[in-house]
């Protein structure tokens, strides 16, 4: 078992790659309750179609239950990473942009949570921009 360094890059890239090679599901992933809440945002937006907790012994796992894919250039989402773990990214609520011409959103880390940037956007809220997804 190997250590990661970027818990969250992992997850999304994950989900990618799993996209890419037209899986059904994604699992294995180490629970946390931030990654949970960014799968609900993901579930939420469309990008996936559902997650489950998994139990096993005393770890929890997360199971992540993706699209079909029937175009491949619409249907496989596009990560831009902006947080880094050895560089934050913090921005202000009126730096926050439309992400890929409203097709997509941003995931920022507020102190009201995670939440998606045009939702921090009317809540006068900024913080650590995390990822964009379109």
């Amino acid at each position: 078992m190997s250590i990661v360094n970027a818990p969250i890059h992992d997850m999304l890239i994950r989900i990618k790659n799993a996209y890419m090679a037209r899986r059904r599901y994604v699992d294995g992933i180490v629970y946390s309750r931030f990654k949970e809440e960014i799968l609900k945002l993901l579930k939420k937006y469309g990008f996936i179609l559902d997650y489950q907790i998994k139990e096993d012994w005393a770890k929890k796992y997360l199971v992540v239950y993706l699209k079909e894919v029937k175009d491949p250039v619409n249907d496989i989402p596009v990560i831009k990473f902006y947080s880094k773990p050895w560089r934050r990214w913090y921005i202000g609520y009126q730096d926050i942009k439309p992400v890929a011409g409203w097709r997509g959103i941003g995931i920022i880390s507020t102190s009201k949570w995670v939440m998606a940037t045009h939702e921090a956007k009317k809540q006068k809220l900024g913080w650590e921009l995390i990822a964009e997804i379109y």
